[in-house]
């Protein structure tokens, strides 16, 4: 009896059914959407990181980290919101840099950011004195319109801790900025 090869009968296994084909192909524009929706957030993503790390070059860094793991596992997303995905990556490396260069005890902090410095100093200059978190949970729930509970998702904390920031960081700013934020 001569050996068959793969493929040399419909019965056997390494050949594809017309549902195989096709879930290959949904999967395939599925990690084609995940890609094209990465690309869209990364200058948000920048920007945030910027505000966050107090430092534009760190901040690029800590982004380019953030895109390369997310398409290193974006077989591992279960779906949902890519950008919050995206910016939870980001994020957490970002305040991992943070506690490395407190253990380093740095005082530079790093260039300040054109586009921020031109656009409101004294607001650039109230957000450089809250802590990262905060700023984070500011700058996700005003420019990004997510939820508390999507932020708390996030930052890998409790909605009413998001809550409490943003209250108090509300507050803060009210106080330093001398207005009604």
């Amino acid at each position: 009896m001569a050996a068959q090869g793969i493929g040399a009968s419909p019965c056997c296994i390494g050949e594809r059914t017309k549902e195989d084909n096709l879930e290959v192909a949904r999967a395939a524009s599925a990690v084609n959407n995940v890609d094209a929706e990465l690309l869209a957030a990364y200058p948000a993503l920048m920007r945030r990181l910027t505000v966050v790390l107090r430092d534009a070059s760190e901040a690029e860094d800590v982004a380019q980290a953030a895109f390369t793991r997310a398409l290193e596992h974006r077989h591992k997303f279960a779906g949902g919101d890519v950008r919050a995905w995206f910016y939870t990556i980001g994020l957490r490396l970002a305040f991992n840099e943070l506690r490395r260069r407190r253990r380093m005890a740095v005082s530079d902090l790093g260039d300040e950011p054109t586009w921020a410095m031109s656009s409101d100093p004294d607001l650039w200059i109230a957000l450089q004195q809250l802590e990262p978190h905060h700023r984070a949970a500011l700058l996700l729930s005003t420019l990004d319109g997510y939820t508390h509970e999507e932020i708390s998702k996030m930052l890998g904390v409790r909605p009413g801790t998001v809550s409490s920031w943003l209250s108090r960081t509300k507050e803060r700013l009210r106080a330093v900025l001398g207005g009604e934020a």
